[in-house]
């Protein structure tokens, strides 16, 4: 039987797009190793890190992960753009939410930190490997988030983001072969 916990939601993952509320339940034992039918948006494995409650820290090994992150958007990015066909855009939020926690998720872990909504803009200014203007669309995108120029915008962001990622394990293949 898996325990719920009760965890305040921290100042680094406060944003009212992804929590309402100022506290979040989880099941721990579900996050005590990887898993990859986790609900993104909630940012599961920040929150217990930020409670300081012992779990998998999935950003130590983040570029393994990011694989898997991808193609979870790939399968929000059909649906995002079949509903926005459908002129169906009250549909939208939650998916672009969970896609929006995605890519942050896969940007930030890609970089070996947790991540952190609260000042991200500060956060990603240290980051390499990440999209031209990131934290102006990223804000954009946040502040709109169920508007078609938003999905368009971070369906442009994961394609940048991928060339990035696919750069970046080239690069480091290449650097642990000469080690």
């Amino acid at each position: 039987m898996t325990q719920s916990i009760s965890l305040k939601v921290p100042e680094e993952l406060d944003h009212p797009l992804f929590f309402s509320k100022k506290e979040t339940i989880l099941e721990k034992e579900r996050f005590a190793g990887w898993s990859g039918t986790i609900p993104f948006e909630a940012f599961p494995y920040e929150l217990l890190y930020y409670n300081n409650v012992e779990a998998y820290a999935p950003w130590n090994m983040g570029a393994l992960h990011i694989k898997e992150l991808l193609e979870k958007w790939k399968g929000i990015d059909s649906e995002c753009s079949l509903l926005f066909s459908e002129r169906k855009v009250g549909q939208t939020l939650v998916l672009m939410k969970q896609g929006v926690g995605l890519f942050l998720t896969a940007v930030f872990w890609m970089h070996g930190k947790p991540v952190v909504l609260s000042d991200f803009r500060a956060e990603m200014e240290s980051f390499t490997n990440v999209p031209v203007n990131l934290a102006e669309r990223l804000s954009f995108i946040l502040a709109r988030p169920a508007f078609f120029h938003s999905y368009r915008q971070l369906s442009e962001l994961f394609r940048e983001f991928e060339k990035q990622y696919v750069k970046f394990m080239i690069k480091n293949k290449n650097s642990q072969k000469n080690v």
